[in-house]
Parts: C-alpha cells; structure tokens; sequence
C-alpha cells in the first residue's frame, strides 16, 4: 500500500512550524501518527522542497494540467487520486485503508495546539 500526499509550497517539512501553525496540518500530524501505527508508511511531497517527485508522477502531472497547482494538496493511494483540495482526514482514509478501521485513537498528540 502506498499512501502519497502531494503538497503546495511548505516552510518546512511537515508544515507545522511558526508561531501559529496551521490547524488543517496539525490535524495532518494526528492522522499520520495513527498510520504508522498501523504499519502504514505515507510519502509527503511539498513542490518546493521535492519538485522531482511532481514531474515524475503521472497522475499528479495531469492534475496540476488540468487543475492547477492552486488546487494542492493531492492525495494518492496506489496511484489514484483520493482526495484533492484538502488533507484527508482519518475518517476519509478508513473508507479506503481497511487496516485502520479498527484503530482506536488515544487522542491527538498535538492536540494542544487545535
């Protein structure tokens, strides 16, 4: 399973940084925590930081074409678009991922900042 997000223009790598970090990617945080928990690994690519893997990526091309870069963040799994204009969140990603539909949160770890 190969789970990709496909990223505007980020600070840093995981977005989360400045005096007032943007809640949309704490929340991003909460959900990837709760992925690796279940063994599943989620690539992020912000286009300024990996521009390669943007150009590289069919689909994500075709997206950006047809779309535009305005229109990021890109989700992929295995290779299909499952969300666009937005971060999944975890309730998103238990309609496609089975492996997480069992997984209980012990709530969020970055919770204190959303």
């Amino acid at each position: 399973m190969k789970l990709e997000i496909f990223e505007p223009t980020l600070c840093c790598p995981s977005g989360v940084c400045g005096p007032e970090p943007d809640k949309e990617l704490i929340e991003l945080q909460n959900v990837l925590q709760v992925l690796g928990k279940a063994g599943i690994k989620v690539e992020r690519y912000a286009i300024n930081q990996t521009p390669l893997a943007f150009t590289k990526n069919e689909v994500v091309k075709q997206f950006i074409r047809s779309e535009g870069a305005g229109k990021l963040p890109l989700t992929l799994l295995n290779g299909e678009i499952i969300k666009k204009g937005g971060y999944p969140d975890l309730e998103e990603l238990k309609a496609h991922i089975p492996e997480i539909k069992n997984i209980k949160t012990e709530g969020k770890i970055l919770g204190i900042f959303s």
